[in-house]
């Protein structure tokens, strides 16, 4: 597998726990939000063209947690630039199970899926992303 244009350059064995050395503690912020709300670790994003795909892995099939489930459902209503994909994966082996979709504020069924399934699908979005926006719609 090619480490792209961005491997991560850390090195757990000499430096310690990515999570525990890295990871904003982004938690601390939950005292100044309202009631349960808390802020979202999104995996991975990326933005092509003006589209923007947010990855988000899971390991387990079943329910978005509530909060996440409603944020991602808000954000892909914005606009329909916006794509979130959920992955059923081990993280550590990138074995995928399944993904799905949320477009338009609306969260599709998991549908079976291995890596090359989500690579496809990320192919897919990519040639989406790249097409010219239709005459008469504005652009910045």
């Amino acid at each position: 597998m090619s480490n792209g244009y961005n491997p991560m350059k850390w090195d757990c064995g000499t430096r310690g726990c990515f999570n525990a050395i890295r990871r904003p503690k982004i938690e601390v912020f939950a005292e100044v939000l309202p009631g349960r709300i808390a802020m979202s670790d999104i995996d991975a994003t990326v933005e092509v063209n003006g589209s923007f795909l947010f990855m988000e892995f899971k390991s387990h099939l079943g329910d978005i947690p509530t909060g996440q489930k409603i944020y991602f459902q808000r954000l892909t209503r914005l606009s329909s630039k916006i794509t979130v994909l959920v992955i059923c994966a081990d993280a550590e082996t990138m074995m995928c199970h399944a993904l799905r979709l949320i477009y338009g504020g609306e969260v599709f069924d998991w549908e079976a899926a291995s890596l090359e399934d989500v690579m496809e699908e990320l192919r897919q979005w990519t040639i989406w992303a790249l097409k010219p926006a239709p005459l008469g719609i504005l652009r910045p």
